[in-house]
């Protein structure tokens, strides 16, 4: 059990849901199956299709031309967080967005033990994706928003050579995460509860309250994702092994954070780096903790926004994508 594992007991974190106060079936075949049903939702414009990356299945949504630009959504959201931003970008761009592994549409996980959803696993999901369309020879743009964030972090790491343009939005690289979850342990409450409760016991009290645990990390700081997505991503989270996939992530964060630092340590990015944070969040702390892991890193706060950039100011984030792309 790790430091983060101690953190709630059982009878306060059911305390804390009894305070706060669709399911669709995944079944494959060989590996390889249609989703028996799918969650609700997707990108205006783009064309669903599916990648295979350690024998489960990616879902990624695709449109546009050009060079490649790859989208990764945080938590607990789906592809579908980026849908006032992405279709602005396929002008110029071949926009791939894709849901992390046992979110959204995507396969979770045959099991949870160590390395199945860390960031760098994910990281490699993302390589299969795009490597079947095609753009594993050249070199591709990586955006990330929250635990995308993360994500994107890491295939810059370890694809480094395929990377030419990185953006991180309201997510603390590597370990600086760790640092900011001790620091403010109130504000993010979710992480200590999910790592608190061991033998599953925070999935079961999520369990059909999906709506209560989900509504209360979307609407905890003024401004939210629209009242649409929040219903898409209840029901993508209610499937089974959503919610479980995603705390899996938190779980593995302690160890998975450090093996992309390992990566980074003395050997930072070379290529345009941007860093977003939201005027009342994260502000100008992404840009500079990405300086200690990148040589090139250009900062950018999002006006009287919150956590949730790519909704709350979409042109914004459009803009700055641009930006950076054009370095």
């Amino acid at each position: 059990m790790t430091k983060r594992q101690r953190r709630w007991p059982v009878a306060a974190a059911a305390a804390a849901l009894a305070a706060l106060a669709a399911t669709t079936m995944f079944t494959a075949a060989g590996g390889a199956a249609e989703a028996a049903a799918t969650p609700p939702g997707g990108l205006p414009g783009f064309k669903d299709g599916y990648a295979v990356s350690d024998g489960l299945r990616i879902h990624y949504a695709i449109a546009g031309h050009g060079p490649a630009l790859v989208l990764l959504h945080g938590w607990p959201e789906t592809l579908q967080a980026w849908d006032r931003v992405a279709p602005a970008l396929t002008q110029d761009h071949t926009v791939i967005a894709v849901d992390l592994r046992g979110l959204g549409r995507s396969q979770p996980a045959r099991g949870d033990e160590y390395g199945t959803y860390t960031a760098l696993t994910l990281a490699a999901d993302v390589r299969a994706v795009v490597e079947q369309l095609g753009f594993g020879d050249g070199k591709i743009a990586v955006a990330g928003h929250d635990v995308g964030g993360g994500v994107a972090l890491a295939y810059a790491a370890r694809y480094r050579d395929r990377v030419d343009h990185l953006a991180i939005l309201e997510a603390p690289p590597t370990t600086w995460y760790l640092q900011l979850v001790a620091s403010k342990p109130n504000l993010l409450w979710w992480d200590s509860f999910v790592n608190g409760q061991a033998n599953g016991v925070a999935e079961q009290l999520v369990a059909g309250r999906e709506k209560v645990f989900y509504g209360s990390v979307y609407n905890r700081d003024g401004r939210a994702p629209s009242a649409g997505n929040q219903r898409e991503y209840v029901a993508a989270y209610g499937r089974p092994g959503s919610t479980h996939a995603g705390f899996e992530f938190f779980r593995q964060q302690d160890q998975g954070e450090r093996d992309v630092q390992a990566l980074l340590d003395d050997n930072p990015l070379t290529m345009p780096v941007l860093g977003v944070g939201g005027q009342n969040s994260m502000r100008e702390s992404v840009g500079d903790d990405l300086g200690h892991v990148a040589s090139h890193v250009t900062t950018a706060v999002v006006p009287n926004a919150n956590h949730w950039v790519l909704e709350e100011e979409p042109r914004f984030i459009v803009d700055q994508l641009r930006r950076l792309l054009a370095r």
